[in-house]
């Protein structure tokens, strides 16, 4: 099992990437009044969803571009791109809307923030077995 895993290490990170952000965006566009209320008193829920239908669309582009035995390079591109989009604009809002977030909600962006970061890298690491390089 692991000799597989170990030899379609992308496909597999795409794959999971691409289910998480499914059931991590339903739930936010489902519960955005509520988790919008944990990250801070001033959070619209209105951001709250946005970003549960961002990921609707990223789980459905990283389910397709995993099904391939060898994921197109593109697409990789593309995933690894906004994997560090996703850690810098983290980033931006803990240092710029601090006073607005509560301790959870900062703890909760810094926590999403470090879990995208490993993704992207175990996405890197694929890449590079799969390109030999």
């Amino acid at each position: 099992m692991f000799a597989n895993l170990n030899r379609n290490l992308l496909k597999a990170v795409m794959l999971a990437d691409g289910a998480f952000s499914l059931v991590a965006g339903a739930g936010l566009v489902a519960l955005a009044g509520p988790i919008a209320g944990l990250l801070g008193a001033s959070v619209d829920p209105a951001i709250v969803g946005s970003v549960g239908l961002f990921l609707l669309g990223w789980g459905v582009f990283h389910l397709a571009a995993g099904r391939p035995a060898q994921p197109r390079a593109a697409a990789i591109g593309i995933a690894i791109a906004g994997d560090g989009l996703w850690v810098l604009a983290s980033a931006a809002i803990l240092l710029m809307a601090r006073e607005q977030l509560s301790t959870l909600g900062m703890a909760a962006i810094a926590l999403v923030a470090l879990a995208v970061l490993d993704i992207m890298l175990l996405k890197l690491v694929g890449w590079r077995r799969q390109t030999g390089a």
